[in-house]
């Protein structure tokens, strides 16, 4: 029989195969060998053939040296499994470096099964990984991850539901799935999703009262129990000894957790944890990339991207605010760019005092500022524009009074939906309203379409 066609045999049917030195000393070992001899993944290697066998060392020695291709039938044999003896077909094929590649015919039919059957159970895993990792890898937000792994660990473990927490220390929150524990978690206990990350590692609860004993004092019995919940397996993200967060899974029966259940949580908090480190990384730096050099100021992309994305309640309406130096230029042709930049970095901070810390402020371009804000008339907006150009118009260090800097402010506001076409009016409106300040002296607010 030839490597490749035991290779063939081997695939098709679960043989015990080992790879032995000169010594005839295990090298290598396959699971099924391991589950015959009854022994742990690695515990093989370095135990003499003979010895896993239970034959006599001659006799194997012997048996090699025959090279029957058919295979050569040992004496009964004690082996591990179930702790029954069997006879025992040897196939042989000696390859490079005096090493010879073993296979077995134990002729246990119960072997084979079960080394099918975990053989089965690993290929499905490996394959969900590996599904897993490349589905992972294609997700842009936290929150895409965030349902992918949800739901890959629910169909995993076959879960009623799995929740996923993500966040800083002290403050995960659920961003995708379903925390059964939510509705009975008491009050004063610890963050949801948090005790995971505290814990450190792949946590399993196989009955409410197992999860009492786990946490004691903090009712987990009662709160399952509330809740529904027989059993649970937590995993932490931990990456870079950083924590991200955890994912939970839930069953509403009765469920045991084999020797695989944590290898594998551990496994998909593994992928998530890699792919949540490039998620943050990536949001860094493209907001480093939006924020301007000098003010440290969203630009004027990071501000479109932003009032694109906001909310609004049906009682505000969204003001802009085109807020442009009176004087700025003179100061720069006078005193040069590093005195301008001094300039706008500390009109950025004065600005930053005057609105409030739900509106947008950025710096869009040249001595042109932008803002964006909830208010609930014209009347409020015309306020805080009032209030910027006060704030402005203060002295500035180092700037000789003569070059005086004040601020023209336009303003436009809708009532209507903040929808991706309006937004650019709304900004072009405020814009208008700006210049019609400059054009009437500057140092004033304009409301587009309104007398001021």
């Amino acid at each position: 029989m030839t490597l490749a066609e035991l290779d063939e045999v081997a695939r098709m049917q679960p043989f015990p195969r080992a790879l032995i030195d000169r010594s005839h000393t295990i090298i290598d070992a396959n699971l099924a060998l391991e589950v015959w001899a009854n022994r742990q993944p690695g515990e093989l290697t370095g135990l003499p053939l003979a010895a896993v066998l239970g034959v006599d060392s001659d006799e194997l020695s012997a048996a090699l040296l025959t090279g029957n291709p058919g295979g050569i039938r040992l004496a009964s044999t004690a082996h591990g499994y179930q702790e029954t003896q069997s006879s025992v077909v040897i196939r042989a094929v000696r390859i490079s470096g005096g090493r010879t590649i073993v296979a077995f015919d134990p002729e246990l039919a119960a072997v084979g099964e079960r080394t099918l059957a975990l053989g089965r159970r690993e290929s499905d895993r490996l394959q969900l990984l590996l599904s897993a990792s490349v589905a992972f890898a294609k997700t842009r937000t936290e929150e895409e991850l965030g349902e992918l792994l949800s739901e890959t660990a629910r169909r995993a473990f076959n879960a009623t539901a799995c929740s996923v927490h993500t966040g800083e220390p002290g403050s995960f929150e659920l961003v995708a799935g379903d925390n059964m524990l939510a509705s009975a978690w008491p009050e004063d206990g610890p963050p949801r999703g948090g005790m995971a990350v505290e814990f450190g590692r792949v946590v399993t609860f196989e009955s409410p009262k197992e999860a009492d004993a786990f946490a004691p004092g903090l009712g987990l019995r009662e709160v399952f129990e509330k809740a529904g919940v027989s059993a649970a397996i937590a995993a932490p993200i931990i990456e870079d000894g950083l924590p991200f967060g955890a994912f939970a899974c839930y069953f509403d029966q009765p469920r045991s957790f084999d020797d695989q259940a944590v290898p594998l949580a551990e496994a998909l908090a593994q992928l998530a944890g890699q792919v949540l480190v490039r998620l943050r990384l990536e949001a860094r730096l493209r907001r480093a990339a939006m924020l301007d050099e000098v003010t440290g100021l969203p630009n004027r992309r990071l501000f479109d991207e932003n009032l694109q994305q906001t909310e609004r309640s049906h009682a505000d309406q969204i003001a802009v605010l085109f807020v442009d130096l009176d004087g700025f230029k003179a100061v720069n042709d006078s005193l040069g760019h590093a005195a301008g930049d001094v300039v706008l970095k500390e009109v950025a901070d004065r600005l930053g005092r005057v609105f409030r810390q739900d509106d947008m402020i950025a710096r869009y371009g040249g001595d042109e500022f932008i803002a964006a804000l909830r208010v609930a008339d014209t009347s409020v907006a015309l306020e805080i524009a009032d209030r910027a150009r006060a704030a402005i118009a203060e002295d500035f260090a180092g700037i000789p009074p003569e070059l005086s800097i004040t601020a023209s402010v336009g303003i436009a506001i809708t009532d209507g939906d903040v929808a991706e076409a309006s937004i650019d009016r709304l900004i072009r409106l405020a814009d208008q309203a700006m210049y019609a300040a400059k054009r009437g002296g500057g140092d004033q607010a304009v409301v587009y379409g309104g007398d001021r």
